[in-house]
């Protein structure tokens, strides 16, 4: 038995869908809105300088960093910490990886300074044998990717290295069988000493 809708009836129908529309339209905005905002403002400012370091746990790995020439060189080219610990590249899969990785370790972060686990540099101190294996194999599965960024086997000018670097340098490019952290850990910040049995 199909009903006549009444003059009413059809404008309120009509009404509800301008309704909806409307509503969905402001999510659309609202979510355009904010990938705009992440990416504009946001992602500027979680890969800054002053972001990493505004975390009290920082300040003895900052200060090791202003001692490297990642900081300050001939060149003049100031390297920050996003450089070398958030992922990179160039296409959406890589991207996407870059946000993961800022949503899950940068969680990660601020939830242990929020809830207190290295209220102090010693604490601190304790972990970071482990909490700098983290940072190398991270850096391993995605074969220094981050190195490379601004370091590649082809700009190099092997006869201006000392010969065991120009040799090595050489053979991986060949091989390929190894990364840039296995050789070149501790370049930034100091290499934690492995602890003892007694220290863990």
């Amino acid at each position: 038995m199909a009903a006549h809708l009444g003059e009413g009836q059809r404008a309120e129908k009509v009404g509800r869908g301008r309704l909806w529309m409307i509503f969905a339209g402001g999510l659309a905005v609202g979510g355009l809105g904010f990938v705009l905002f992440h990416f504009v403002i946001m992602d500027g400012y979680t890969n800054s300088l002053e972001m990493c370091i505004s975390c009290h746990e920082m300040d003895g790995v900052y200060k090791e960093y202003q001692q490297s020439t990642h900081y300050k060189n001939p060149a003049g080219v100031r390297v920050v910490c996003a450089s070398c610990h958030i992922p990179h590249g160039k296409g959406l899969v890589d991207y996407v990886d870059k946000l993961l990785d800022k949503v899950i370790v940068g969680g990660r972060h601020l939830y242990h300074h929020v809830v207190g686990t290295y209220p102090d540099q010693e604490s601190f101190e304790r972990s970071r044998y482990r909490l700098a294996q983290q940072v190398l194999e991270n850096m391993r599965q995605r074969d220094s990717k981050e190195c490379r960024q601004c370091h590649s086997y082809e700009s190099m000018l092997f006869a201006r290295q000392d010969r065991s670097a120009a040799s090595k340098h050489e053979r991986m490019m060949k091989e390929g069988n190894k990364t840039c952290v296995d050789c070149h850990s501790g370049i930034v910040h100091e290499e934690p000493k492995e602890p003892t049995a007694e220290g863990k």
